[in-house]
């Protein structure tokens, strides 16, 4: 996937909430009392913002998926500081995604972060409007490099960021689960890990897949999207099989899992043909029978989830919203509104 650098040449367009001194590209602002920095996150940043990470989350993100994330991006966000020192930050890595048919530039934001001790102020006083609106006003919207933004925020932010502005929800996030499979071979299909010999067969089923989601927004899932997301990922060990029919070796379709230990299998992402969507929940489930585990469970917006109605999921809401930034610049919401197609592997964080 090739990454979008930036436009810094934008950042004098940061918001202030009172004049203050302006070098370097950096906008500083006072409010509250407090004297803060508002610029952009470059990798000489890694190790700070992985510190306000940790504090942030309270765990630690290992350095090498930081890069893996944000690998090709400088600057990779926005970033308030305190004395020099990062105590917010908002992140956003490029998505090329395929909007009603049309392929367009998109973002998802991701570790959006406030230092615990900088949290008080929820106001558009606070670091993270600060943070937010000034990769909102620089980034996304017409005539910047992204044509809307979306995430996975928790319901927390979700409603702050309405409250401020900042968002607008355009869909959510639902829950699937199938039982597992006492069957231990399928006479029809098998199942063989994604080699990297194997990633131009994704290229063909991506281009199959699409032809079906002309009336949605959905990211792209070809062969080196694929490599980078699932195969290079540093930390997660994912397991990409690719479903072939036993006998004619006919490829059916790309199934990511996750196995989740007493959670169940998580069923990432798919790349195939709508038809293929029950064969390669079937392949889940089988291996979730061998493994011992409860249930095959995944992540699907309901525009995600009719497609997979052939394999009959029950589900379930999460409360997990899906917003879109409508700060400096409003998408049209009307052709976003419950029009995604999100899998869990959409995130970067499942």
């Amino acid at each position: 996937m090739t990454h979008a650098r930036l436009p810094t040449a934008n950042l004098d367009r940061l918001p202030q909430l009172r004049t203050g001194d302006v070098s370097r590209g950096a906008a500083e602002t006072v409010a509250d009392g407090v004297r803060w920095t508002a610029d952009w996150a470059h990798p000489a940043d890694e190790a700070q913002l992985l510190e306000l990470f940790a504090r942030a989350f309270g765990h630690e993100m290992p350095a090498a998926q930081w890069r893996w994330k944000y690998a090709g991006l400088d600057p990779f966000g926005s970033v308030v500081r305190l004395g020099g020192r990062p105590i917010a930050f908002y992140g956003g890595v490029p998505r090329d995604v395929l909007h009603l048919g049309m392929p367009v530039r998109a973002v998802q934001i991701t570790d959006v972060m406030v230092d615990p001790a900088q949290r008080g102020i929820l106001t558009r006083r606070g670091a993270f409007f600060r943070a937010a609106s000034a990769f909102a006003e620089s980034c996304v919207g017409p005539g910047r490099a992204y044509a809307f933004a979306y995430g996975f925020p928790s319901e927390r932010h979700t409603r702050l960021g309405e409250r401020l502005g900042l968002y607008e929800r355009v869909d959510e996030i639902l829950e699937a689960n199938w039982p597992p499979s006492g069957r231990r071979y399928s006479l029809r299909y098998r199942a063989s890990v994604l080699a990297p010999d194997d990633l131009g067969l994704i290229d063909r089923l991506w281009g199959t897949m699409v032809a079906s989601l002309h009336d949605v927004t959905v990211a792209v899932r070809d062969g080196a999207y694929v490599r980078r997301r699932y195969l290079d990922h540093p930390v997660i060990a994912y397991l990409p099989l690719l479903v072939r029919r036993r006998f004619r070796g006919a490829v059916v379709g790309l199934v990511v899992l996750r196995d989740r230990g007493e959670s169940g299998v998580e069923l990432i992402d798919v790349v195939a043909p709508r038809a293929s969507f029950p064969a390669l929940v079937a392949v889940a489930c089988r291996f979730a029978g061998r493994l011992g585990r409860a249930r095959v469970f995944s992540w699907l917006t309901p525009s995600a989830a009719r497609t997979f109605s052939g394999s009959h999921p029950s589900l379930a809401p999460t409360g997990i919203a899906v917003p879109t930034i409508v700060w400096g610049g409003r998408p049209d919401l009307h052709k976003l509104r419950g029009r995604w197609w999100l899998m869990g592997g959409d995130t970067d964080f499942r």
